[in-house]
């Protein structure tokens, strides 16, 4: 195997398409990492304050996606990631069904929540894990906001993200501002990515 094989450990859409921005050629291998079971671990088990787990959890989870990949394929340079968004000392992951990815959006409306990714990368026995963070600002609640996010969430949109929402979708008509890295917020930071593959590949 070629030892610059590049996997990205997600089946994620966005993630390919951001990482398509810095590197044309690379394989999409998704991992199967329990991210319930390790979310529930760490905030049941660990000591740490909220924000530490927050941290802990995106580290670990997207560190373990490409330990799982890397795995199998030593050779190759690993990328995982896990993206959550923080809001009011909770967690919002993926909504379960409508109704949650409806409400989910709905107590985001008029506030300020983060969004956290967590970034690993695994080559030739190396490892590095960072993470990116962006606050977002959504508008007030409004009679055209519930129109436009009772069709979101009927088309199904919402299922497969963090927040139940894609910033580049619909949703991004609901942004007042965001500090930070936009492409944090779709799913994968490359500014910050390409950077740190680079450092690992002069074996900075």
């Amino acid at each position: 195997m070629n030892e610059k094989k590049l996997i990205l450990a997600s089946g994620s859409p966005r993630r390919r398409e951001l990482l398509a921005l810095i590197q044309k050629n690379f394989e999409v291998i998704p991992s199967h990492v329990d991210e319930k079971a390790m979310e529930e671990k760490i905030f049941k088990d660990s000591p740490n304050s909220f924000e530490e787990k927050v941290e802990m959890l995106v580290k670990q989870l997207s560190l373990e996606k490409a330990r799982q990949v890397a795995r199998r394929f030593p050779q190759a340079m690993v990328i995982g990631a896990d993206t959550v968004v923080v809001h009011e000392g909770k967690v919002l992951g993926k909504p379960e069904n409508n109704a949650e990815a409806f409400e989910m959006i709905r107590s985001l409306a008029g506030q300020i929540h983060r969004v956290m990714t967590g970034v690993a990368v695994c080559w030739n026995g190396n490892e590095d894990v960072f993470i990116s963070q962006t606050k977002v600002c959504f508008l007030p609640w409004d009679e055209q906001m519930e129109r436009e996010v009772e069709g979101y969430v009927k088309d199904g949109h919402p299922m497969d993200k963090a927040g139940g929402y894609g910033i580049q979708e619909t949703a991004g008509l609901w942004v007042d501002w965001i500090d930070g890295d936009y492409f944090n917020v779709v799913g994968l930071p490359v500014a910050k990515l390409n950077k740190v593959m680079d450092q690992m590949k002069k074996g900075k």
